[in-house]
């Protein structure tokens, strides 16, 4: 349960900064690199050499949403982030229901 916060506190982080913060400084970008690296801790919940392959689609996915956030001020709006946030939470839906151990 512990680990699903990585998931969704970096995924709230990124929500609350994209609709409450016109134009980004560096501590708005201090703060989503901090929310991407508590993202990244979510990959220890499995072992090193048995990330599932949807583990590492959400990743590759939150990353993406990481680029594009860095660069809304400049090259995207605000709605088209929430779509990625929107997408992203998906993937993280999805990973937690396919990983989730099933009672034996």
């Amino acid at each position: 349960m512990k680990s699903l916060l990585f998931y969704f506190i970096p995924l709230l982080v990124f929500a609350v900064v994209n609709n409450f913060v016109s134009v980004f400084s560096w501590p708005h970008y201090l703060v989503l690199l901090i929310a991407f690296l508590i993202f990244q801790l979510a990959r220890t919940r499995y072992p090193k050499d048995a990330i599932p392959f949807i583990a590492k689609i959400t990743q590759a996915v939150f990353y993406i949403l990481t680029v594009a956030t860095i660069f809304r001020d400049q090259f995207l709006t605000p709605l088209l982030i929430n779509v990625l946030l929107g997408v992203t939470l998906g993937f993280v839906i999805v990973e937690i229901l396919q990983t989730r151990k099933k009672p034996v």
